[in-house]
């Protein structure tokens, strides 16, 4: 083989391993800073356009032919997101197709023309409830991100009341300031009376049967 056809076969795979890798999405332009949870990955939590964004979850933005804005940020105390060319947003208290649009009209105002923009949540906020007492495993237990958690659920998720505990005067406080008030969880069982949906930080106790 001469040198020349050798040279050309060399450019030529070199060339097509490039290709390659583009294709893949081995390689990636744009770059992150301090307020980026990672770079974008365009797999998203499936989850309604109503559902209500909060601190701490993390979003993914994707701009349709705009690589270099492609991010996923978790959302700041303040409930602000930090994007690029537009700065802080606040998303917060917004649903996911209100911050969309919020977020849309933000780059077509001075950047960007008709931009195409998606963005989906990446990670959900953790929230938990607490269950004490008298249960198989006392502790916290995660509620669904975007659908009620009852007190069935909860308390089978801590194994269920032991046969120590008094499943007729179960009391659940709240960080609302409201008073604690007691529930008959036998009755709940047996469907003679209406399951509880918790809310988040509620805590739940199962207090000891006097013998």
């Amino acid at each position: 083989m001469n040198l020349t056809r050798f040279i050309f076969l060399y450019l030529s795979l070199s060339i097509a391993q490039v290709l390659t890798a583009q294709d893949s999405g081995i390689i990636q332009g744009g770059s992150n800073d301090g307020n980026s949870y990672g770079s974008a990955s365009s797999y998203g939590v499936a989850v309604s356009e109503n559902y209500i964004l909060k601190t701490s979850d993390v979003v993914e933005l994707q701009v349709y032919q705009e690589t270099d804005l492609a991010k996923a940020v978790r959302i700041e105390g303040d409930g602000t997101v930090a994007l690029a060319l537009i700065g802080k947003v606040k998303l917060a208290g917004m649903t996911v197709a209100e911050a969309q649009s919020l977020v849309t009209d933000l780059y077509n105002r001075d950047y960007l023309v008709d931009p195409q923009v998606s963005l989906q949540i990446v990670e959900f906020a953790p929230k938990f409830v607490h269950v004490l007492g008298m249960v198989g495993n006392p502790g916290k237990v995660p509620m669904p991100p975007d659908s009620d958690l009852t007190l069935i659920d909860a308390i089978s998720q801590s194994r269920g009341v032991t046969r120590l505990g008094n499943a007729r005067k179960v009391r659940i406080k709240r960080n609302d300031g409201s008073k604690p008030f007691d529930v008959d969880y036998d009755e709940i069982r047996r469907g003679e009376a209406k399951d509880i949906i918790l809310k988040e930080g509620d805590t739940i106790t199962v207090p000891e049967r006097i013998i």
